[in-house]
């Protein structure tokens, strides 16, 4: 996967080579000034990544695929969200949810009513609200 870098090999912030960098211009909620990151994968926190913001060091974040927790995720997203970051081909879409790690795996959370989608085509990603769904911003992972 392009999109993906190693912890172990990119742990300093600037080395990042362009087409690895995922660009959310309108940034993510509440963090609007973070507009490009680098998704980081490690054997140590499998299945999850590591969403780190290229312009900021102190800003990263935990993601999961949505469909370990949902199967059939991808298909709760509107299809308007995703031409909304141009994608054209099915194949070349990404999304990832926000996680939150509690004490036990129960109480482990994702963020499913805004996940992230991503172009992979074109490295171009958003957050969006999925208004029209039951799932919630504090999904239980199990």
């Amino acid at each position: 996967m392009r999109a993906a870098a190693t912890m172990e090999n990119n742990s300093e912030l600037g080395i990042y080579s362009d087409d690895s960098l995922i660009r959310f211009p309108e940034g993510l909620i509440g963090f609007s000034d973070c507009k490009t990151f680098v998704l980081l994968e490690s054997d140590e926190i499998a299945p999850f990544r590591r969403l780190q913001c290229a312009e900021r060091k102190d800003i990263g974040f935990l993601v999961l695929d949505p469909t370990y927790v949902v199967k059939d995720f991808l298909a709760l997203i509107p299809q308007r969200d995703w031409l909304s970051i141009g994608l054209e081909d099915p194949a070349a879409r990404l999304a990832f949810v926000i996680c939150i790690i509690g004490p036990t795996p129960v109480q482990s959370t994702g963020n499913l009513q805004a996940p992230l989608i991503i172009n992979y085509a074109n490295m171009t990603g958003r957050q969006v609200i999925l208004s029209e769904s039951e799932l919630s911003s504090r999904q239980p992972l199990v």
